[in-house]
């Protein structure tokens, strides 16, 4: 299997809070414009089979200029799976497209759990993508990078899956854009996770793997993407608890705002 790496303008800058209670936009988070949201798998649903997919990285806290250029200098990857589960063996589900690349399924594909791994086995380990009912199936892994050059307002995918409020040129995320082509895919549908990799250094620690490849961060299963119609192709069985809404943390922070108020006038009663 071979990395592919798609060129990019990307785009943001900029963070915020919500209420100051909590960031409730995370990290990393896929969007898909045109998309819908599936509540039943928590999933962003491609509106057809060509759309563009847009990866987003939010700094969080409140960083300094040299922690967004690190951030920046990382490596992300967005991991195309086939739902449901599919494999070992190969099968021929026609083709996609990926920004430039052009990927045979399942012969261009890898059979596993992401991150792509540089071992023998691609079978999951502690630090790979929890299944969350996709995996063990065939994925292709792209390679992506954010920059700079362009911002994007931030906002919440799982508030807004079509990304209708998208504000390019405003501060708050990075973003890249991809445009998908699944119409000569056979398959049922198409999974899609977006992750940062950190290479383990196995040092003196007997019992490390040497070319294990671990994750280092992921978009929420509440905020990663899929094509077609998932509510019998993808489910959350990992037991991760997906990412609640703004609104939600919201509602969250006032409620406690309002219990401290109370709680400080029955005091002073």
């Amino acid at each position: 299997m071979k990395l592919r790496t798609i060129g990019t303008t990307a785009a943001a800058l900029a963070l915020t809070t919500v209420c100051g209670v909590a960031n409730a936009v995370p990290a990393l988070q896929l969007g898909i414009s045109g998309g819908t949201y599936d509540t039943a798998t928590q999933t962003i649903i491609a509106p057809g089979p060509t759309f563009t997919l847009y990866a987003f990285l939010t700094p969080q806290g409140n960083p300094t200029q040299a922690d967004i250029d690190a951030l920046l200098a990382m490596n992300y990857y967005i991991s195309a799976a086939v739902v449901p589960k599919t494999g070992p063996t190969d099968a021929t589900l026609g083709s996609f497209v990926f920004g430039a690349d052009t990927v045979t399924a399942t012969d261009d594909m890898t059979y596993g759990t992401p991150p792509l791994e540089t071992v023998a086995t691609q079978l999951g380990d502690p630090g790979d993508l929890a299944d969350h009912g996709i995996f063990e199936t065939f994925f292709s892994q792209f390679l992506i990078n954010f920059s700079a050059a362009n911002t994007v307002s931030e906002l919440n995918t799982q508030d807004d899956p079509g990304l209708s409020g998208l504000n390019i040129g405003g501060t708050g995320m990075y973003y890249v854009a991809v445009t998908v082509d699944t119409s000569l895919f056979t398959g049922t549908a198409l999974h899609f996770d977006l992750y940062n990799q950190k290479v383990v250094d196995c040092g003196n620690n007997p019992n490390c793997v040497a070319g294990d490849i671990d994750i280092d961060d992921f978009a929420p299963f509440s905020h990663d993407a899929q094509t077609g119609s998932s509510s019998s192709t993808s489910t959350s069985t990992s037991g991760d608890v997906p990412e609640p809404a703004s609104s939600t943390l919201v509602g969250l922070g006032l409620g406690l705002l309002g219990i401290g108020f109370m709680r400080r006038r029955k005091n002073a009663a």
